[in-house]
């Protein structure tokens, strides 16, 4: 039988995986939108890795510590930085490759406990809302959902490429 826990580590490997698939070959344009309203792979990748500020992982590590009771979310920012324009694409790989090896790690550290007993105040600041969330929720709707629609996003952008 296989815990949530390992549920969760399949998910976070899983999306690396899709990641890293869709975005194979795509070294020459991170930066092409198909409109201006549009975010480009780079803005999309970034947006996930950072979103909350300093990544899910910070999240899950702050939660099973005790240091972290709330934090602010800003939804829909890009989280783009002059430097993060410049990077190449190897640079891109290494963020993202960082980000799921903390992934990785924090998830590895939660015991099933841990996934309903604790929680976290979430200020969804441009939503004007506040909720209590627990290590599942975070772990279901901040990282898996949320990153899975990203993904599609990015395999569309790919699909118009014609890649």
């Amino acid at each position: 039988m296989t815990s949530r826990k390992d549920a969760h580590l399949a998910t976070v490997r899983s999306i690396r995986d899709d990641l890293a698939q869709i975005l194979d070959g795509m070294d020459y344009c991170l930066d092409w939108k198909p409109d201006s309203s549009a975010w480009s792979a780079r803005e999309v990748v970034y947006h996930l890795l950072d979103t909350p500020p300093g990544g899910a992982h910070q999240i899950l590590k702050g939660m099973f510590s005790g240091a972290l009771t709330e934090y602010d979310l800003w939804a829909d920012r890009s989280n783009m930085t002059p430097e993060r324009l410049a990077y190449d694409a190897e640079q891109v790989r290494m963020d993202i490759g960082q980000f799921f090896r903390c992934m990785e790690e924090a998830v590895a550290e939660l015991g099933e406990d841990d996934l309903e007993g604790k929680s976290v105040m979430v200020h969804q600041r441009n939503r004007g809302r506040d909720e209590a969330r627990t290590v599942q929720n975070l772990l279901e709707g901040l990282f898996a959902r949320h990153w899975r629609e990203h993904v599609a996003q990015v395999r569309e952008l790919r699909a118009s490429l014609g890649l």
